[in-house]
């Protein structure tokens, strides 16, 4: 099984208000980096513990009470690289299509978070649909954290 899976997501489809831009979206990345349990299910509290502006670190209360740290590399306006003790690493990837539409891309290495090691994956239908709709989730959160301008 292959144990990567990438997945892409218009920032502004059509009907989505507030229209994001670039510099908006980014913030709300930058957000996420630091309140991780605003937008990840399980996750009940976030504390940063290191945060020199491109390395983050955070301690992840889960909701079963384990304390774990991530890690996260910050390539503004562009990258973040997040190591995690619990799970896969991630990359959130923002940039633009041919016509110059705004892009946010999710990607996992050494793991597919939610899938055992050895289990049969599931099909890239499954796969883009679950983590497209995170995709869709975070985008969502971070328009209402711009509305009640906290970003």
């Amino acid at each position: 099984m292959s144990n990567s899976f990438a997945v892409t997501r218009p920032v502004n489809p059509p009907g989505a208000e507030p229209v994001l831009t670039e510099a908006q979206l980014w913030k709300g990345l930058e957000y996420k980096a630091r309140n991780a349990h605003a937008f990840i299910p399980g996750i009940v509290e976030s504390k940063t513990i290191v945060d020199d502006g491109k390395k983050v670190e955070n301690e992840l209360k889960t909701a079963d009470g384990r304390v774990v740290k991530d890690r996260i590399e910050v390539h503004a306006p562009t990258i973040l690289y997040i190591e995690s003790d619990i799970g896969p690493r991630g990359t959130n990837i923002v940039s633009y299509e041919a016509a110059w539409e705004l892009l946010l891309a999710l990607s996992t290495a050494n793991g597919i978070p939610g899938i055992v090691p050895d289990a049969p994956k599931p099909s890239v239908e499954d796969l883009n649909a679950r983590f497209g709709g995170a995709i869709e989730k975070n985008l969502s959160i971070i328009r209402d954290l711009l509305k009640a301008g906290k970003l």
